[in-house]
């Protein structure tokens, strides 16, 4: 079960207006929108209880959207023509400061290429990074169906605009986010995502 083309431009008409999507991803259900539109990013975090300190990371539509993102080394550079589209969120710094600051922590951000075509199709749009933020409450249970989400947000005052039912999603981890420090990559979630040895490649 996929949305219909006229539902995704309807879901991209509303980002581009600063609306709030809930759309499937290859892990949950995520909650998008403009990550250059501080106001909209500013609900998410509302509707979602996220503490302030905790940033948001995004989903881009390939390298050369996440290069306009930040600053890529050329060692995670590697990881990502491997690894991507998938799980895989690399931290970057130099910040494009067009990016809502709930986005950043300090001048670095996090950035994938989702192998999902319902969010490719939503950066593709969209022509913008989104937010990709999982569609919960914070501290409640990933989404994995469009019900589990809008029953997570039914008593808010605020809610998400529009929602694109990918059907049910299989429950996996979140992406793996990883970043390189003193040229050591880190690796700051595991998630649900393994990284490809040498001589698997």
């Amino acid at each position: 079960m996929q949305p219909s083309d006229t539902q995704i431009r309807e879901a991209v008409e509303i980002l581009k207006k600063g609306g709030l999507v809930v759309f499937p991803t290859e892990t949950s259900y995520g909650l998008a929108c403009d990550a250059t539109n501080h106001d909209a990013v500013e609900r998410v975090i509302r509707i979602k209880d996220r503490p302030d300190n905790s940033p948001v990371a995004l989903i881009v539509q390939d390298i050369d959207m996440a290069h306009w993102c930040g600053n890529i080394d050329p060692a995670l550079e590697t990881f990502t023509g491997r690894h991507w589209p998938g799980p895989l969120t690399i931290v970057i710094p130099g910040a494009n400061d067009t990016l809502s600051p709930f986005c950043l922590r300090g001048d670095t951000v996090g950035v994938r290429v989702s192998s999902h075509p319902v969010a490719q199709a939503l950066t593709e749009g969209l022509g913008k990074p989104i937010i990709a933020t999982s569609a919960n409450v914070h501290g409640k249970p990933a989404a994995y169906t469009v019900e589990a989400a809008k029953e997570q947000f039914e008593g808010k005052e605020e809610k998400p605009d529009y929602y694109l039912d990918g059907g049910e999603l299989d429950p996996v981890p979140p992406s793996m986010i990883i970043e390189l420090v003193n040229g050591e990559v880190i690796v700051h979630r595991q998630g649900s995502f393994k990284l490809m040895d040498e001589d698997e490649s």
